[in-house]
């Protein structure tokens, strides 16, 4: 059952899907009737999951259930992920590389880097501190609200970050 994303509780369990590019007007108009068709008549073993996505900066595609309601099941959850597997080959983009990481450079630009790339960035100063990461990892609508945008410093690169400056 489909709740717009403003109405979902901050306990929702969400699944962020990052693009490797951002995404045309109607690339976000075309997934947003894909996923609101998904999200409309997704289930878990017969039972309506009350549930909603947002597209967020044409580029991070994220998943909200209401798992006090309807708990999302390994089925279900495995059909969410055919979906934007789905969505990758129409589109031609990137969903699942989980070595990316996306952050605003100094011109307020969403760009992503390899983690493998952080060391040569930071050294070079163009991810500081300071540097708004986006910490896809979070898991639920109230983390996404508060942490998902974040000084490099406060996430969890914080760990990496320091090592690369040591």
């Amino acid at each position: 059952m489909f709740l717009s994303f403003e109405k979902m509780p901050s306990y929702s369990r969400i699944w962020i899907y990052q693009s490797d590019r951002e995404l045309t007007d109607s690339e976000v108009v075309a997934i947003t009737n894909v996923l609101t068709n998904f999200i409309e008549n997704w289930q878990a073993h017969g039972n309506s999951l009350v549930s909603s996505f947002e597209i967020r900066h044409k580029r991070f595609l994220i998943l909200a259930v209401n798992e006090e309601l309807t708990k999302a099941t390994g089925c279900s959850i495995d059909k969410s992920v055919a979906l934007m597997k789905a969505i990758e080959d129409e589109f031609k983009i990137s969903l699942f590389d989980r070595t990316k990481v996306a952050y605003f450079d100094k011109e307020d630009k969403i760009t992503i880097t390899s983690l493998s790339k952080l060391k040569e960035l930071v050294i070079e100063q163009k991810i500081t501190s300071d540097t708004i990461i986006f910490d896809n990892l979070v898991q639920i609508k109230e983390q996404l609200d508060s942490q998902w945008q974040n000084k490099a410093s406060n996430t969890w690169l914080k760990r990496y970050f320091q090592n690369v400056l040591s």
